[in-house]
C-alpha cells in the first residue's frame, strides 16, 4: 500500500492555488492535498493541528513572507519539507530559502516534469526522515524495555510505563516473553509479517532491539480457545521456519510476573538450536536445567579425576534429554575447568570463565564442548612434566615464528598435539608469560620476540 503525505499550498493568489491542484495527479505521485491558504497566518495555524508532510508556498506574500514561514516551520514542525515557489527576479529570495533550510523551489509558472521531479525528490527524503524516526523510536523502546528488565519491574509495571508512548495495550490476563534471533541482521521491516499476525490474532506487544541479530518482545495474549491457541501456534512456527530465525518463549505469567526472570528464560531458550542444531520455536519448560544443580554439587565433591569423567557422561545424557540448556552447559564448564586445576594443583585463575555467548562463538556444537574438558581430564591424568609442557610450548612457538604470516588457530594447533586448547592456552601462557594470542599479535606487528618464561620471571 503507498504511503500517502499530506501537502499543504500557500499562494496570495487564488487562480494560481487552482492551477497547482489541477497540474497534476496528486493521489497518483503519492500525496494527498490536505489545505489550499492565502497567507502564511492561515498556513502556521493549519501547521500546529495537523502533520504536514510538504508545504509548497509562495516566496513573496502580503504581511509574512515565504521565509518568515520557514522559520516558523523550523521551529515548530522541523521534519516538514518546504518547497517554494518564486518569480525569476525573485532569485536572491530563493537563495536566502535554500541557505535556511528550504529544501528546493520551482520558478513561476511552475512546469509539470519540474514539479514531478520535485515530488519524487519529496518522496526519497520523506522515505529517509520515515527511518530516522522509526530508528529513534525503536531506540527509545529499547532503552525502556532494558530498564524494566534491568529493574525486574512488574509486568503491568511496564505496561503502565509504556502507555504514554501510545502502545496500544489491551486488557490482557496472560503475557508471555518472546526473544527473535538470527545469524545475520534483522531489520525492522523484516518482521512486518510476524507484527501482522500478531495484530490479526489480537494481541498486544511491545519490542525492543537488543542487538542487529536479536529482538525481544512482551505480549499480551488474549484469551482463545485451545484450537485457536493451535492455530496461532502453527502459524508462528511456520513463519519463523521460512524466515529460519530462532524464537524463544518464556513462561506464561500473569500482570504480577517479573519482567528479568521472563527476559532471561525467553533469551535462554532461543539459543536452543545452538545445543541440537535445529532451528524453530522453543517454549521454557521446568525441567530446563533441572539436572545442574545435582550436577553442581557433584562437580564440586570429586575428589579424583574419574569423578569428573563420570559426571561428564551425565552432562551428555542432560543436554540430551534437554534437562542441561546453554546456560547450564556454560556454568558446568567453568566449574569442570575450576576442579581439573584443582585437582592437578594448577592455578585456577589461569583459566578463563565463558558464558553462554562465549560458547556460541567458540564452539561448533555441545559435543566439541564437552570433548574440550575430556581432553583436559585425559591430560591430567597422564600428568605431563614440566618439560615435556615446555618442549610443546616450544614447538609452537616456532611454528608460529615460521607461519605467523598466515591463519592460525589455537584450536587447530591443540588438536594437532592432541590437548585440549584450553590447556594448551594454560601451557603458553605459563612459559612465555602471556597469552597465544598476545604473541601471535606482537609476531605480526613485528615487534620483535616475547619474553621466555625465564626472562619474565627473572624480571
Amino acid at each position: 500500500m503507498t504511503v500517502m503525505h499530506n501537502v499543504l499550498l500557500v499562494d496570495d493568489e487564488p487562480w494560481i492555488l487552482k492551477d497547482m491542484e489541477r497540474i497534476i495527479d496528486w493521489d497518483e505521485s503519492g500525496f494527498r492535498i490536505v489545505a489550499k491558504v492565502n497567507d502564511a497566518n492561515a498556513a502556521e495555524s493549519l501547521i500546529k493541528r495537523q502533520r504536514i508532510d510538504v508545504l509548497i508556498s509562495d516566496i513573496r506574500m502580503p504581511g509574512k513572507s515565504g521565509l518568515d514561514l520557514l522559520a516558523f516551520v523550523n521551529r515548530v514542525s522541523p521534519d516538514t519539507l518546504v518547497v517554494f515557489m518564486s518569480a525569476y527576479s525573485e532569485f536572491s529570495y530563493a537563495k536566502q530559502a535554500l541557505e535556511k533550510g528550504c529544501f528546493h523551489y520551482l520558478l513561476k509558472p511552475v512546469n509539470v516534469e519540474e514539479l514531478q521531479m520535485t515530488l519524487d525528490r519529496c518522496q526519497l527524503r520523506l522515505a529517509e526522515k520515515d527511518k530516522e524516526r522509526n530508528a529513534r523510536r525503536v531506540a527509545d523502546q529499547t532503552m525502556k524495555f532494558l530498564e524494566a528488565i534491568e529493574r525486574d519491574s512488574t509486568i503491568q509495571r511496564m505496561v503502565d510505563t509504556f502507555e504514554p508512548f501510545g502502545l496500544p495495550f489491551k486488557e490482557h490476563s496472560r503475557f508471555i516473553f518472546a526473544t527473535v534471533k538470527s545469524s545475520s541482521a534483522i531489520g525492522d521491516e523484516a518482521l512486518n509479517p510476524f507484527h501482522s499476525m500478531l495484530r490479526n490474532y489480537g494481541f498486544s506487544y511491545w519490542s525492543g532491539r537488543f542487538s542487529p541479530c536479536k529482538w525481544s518482545y512482551l505480549v499480551g495474549v488474549p484469551k482463545v480457545t485451545p484450537n485457536v491457541y493451535t492455530s496461532i501456534y502453527k502459524d508462528i512456527v511456520r513463519v519463523f521456519k521460512e524466515l529460519g530465525w530462532d524464537v524463544g518463549l518464556s513462561s506464561w505469567s500473569d500482570s504480577t510476573g517479573r519482567a528479568g526472570r521472563l527476559y532471561h528464560q525467553s533469551n535462554m531458550m532461543a539459543d536452543t538450536s545452538a545445543l541440537n542444531n535445529k532451528i524453530g520455536l522453543y517454549r521454557y519448560r521446568v525441567q530446563v536445567n533441572a539436572d545442574v544443580p545435582a550436577l553442581r554439587e557433584r562437580i564440586g565433591k570429586a575428589s579424583r579425576l574419574e569423578h569428573l569423567e563420570a559426571a561428564l557422561i551425565d552432562v551428555h545424557r542432560g543436554i540430551d534429554a534437554g534437562r542441561v540448556h546453554l546456560s547450564g552447559l556454560a556454568e558446568l564448564y567453568n566449574l569442570f575447568v575450576s576442579a581439573i586445576a584443582n585437582l592437578s594443583s594448577r592455578d585456577v585463575d589461569a583459566m578463563d570463565a565463558n558464558t553462554a555467548q562465549d560458547l556460541v562463538l567458540n564452539y561448533g556444537n555441545p559435543h566439541d564442548l564437552l570433548e574440550d574438558i575430556a581432553m583436559m581430564i585425559a591430560e591430567q591424568k597422564k600428568k605431563p612434566d614440566d618439560s615435556n609442557a615446555q618442549l610443546i610450548v616450544e614447538e609452537i612457538t616456532r611454528e608460529l615464528d615460521r607461519l605467523y604470516a598466515h591463519r592460525i588457530s589455537l584450536r587447530d594447533l591443540a588438536q594437532k598435539y592432541f590437548i585440549s586448547p584450553n590447556y594448551l592456552s594454560h601451557l603458553f601462557k605459563q612459559e612465555k608469560g602471556l597469552s597465544f594470542i598476545n604473541y601471535l599479535i606482537q609476531k605480526k606487528a613485528g615487534r620483535g620476540h616475547c619474553f621466555t618464561r625465564e626472562r619474565h620471571l627473572a624480571l
